[in-house]
């Protein structure tokens, strides 16, 4: 059985509806200067992989000088659809976008 608001409608842990005009992850509204400060839709980033170490992947971006980032090597190489020995010296690209967390990548692809 499902909680109910005053009005009658089902009560969900989290509020699911989607209005365009509001951004899902902070609930404000959704304009040019709101996507500028950093809840946009996320910009298309280029990596290459530069070693594995044990069941981790370490990348940066593939202009030199970025910080190193580090990710389980095996969910790597399945978003690649590349074998994990084939990782290092790779280069790929996903989309990143700003969430509640950090960031979220998605939609890897090869370069």
């Amino acid at each position: 059985m499902s909680r109910r608001d005053r009005e009658g409608n089902a009560v969900t842990a989290r509020n699911t509806s989607i209005d365009a005009s509001t951004c899902g992850i902070c609930g404000q509204l959704q304009d040019a200067r709101h996507d500028r400060d950093g809840h946009g839709a996320g910009r298309r980033v280029e990596y290459v992989v530069v070693g594995t170490r044990g069941g981790l992947a370490e990348f940066r971006e593939a202009d030199a000088g970025s910080r190193l980032r580090k990710t389980d090597a095996a969910v790597l190489a399945l978003n690649l659809g590349v074998e994990e020995s084939g990782l290092p010296g790779r280069r790929f690209s996903c989309l990143v976008v700003p969430d509640e967390y950090g960031v979220t990548r998605s939609d890897f692809r090869l370069a």
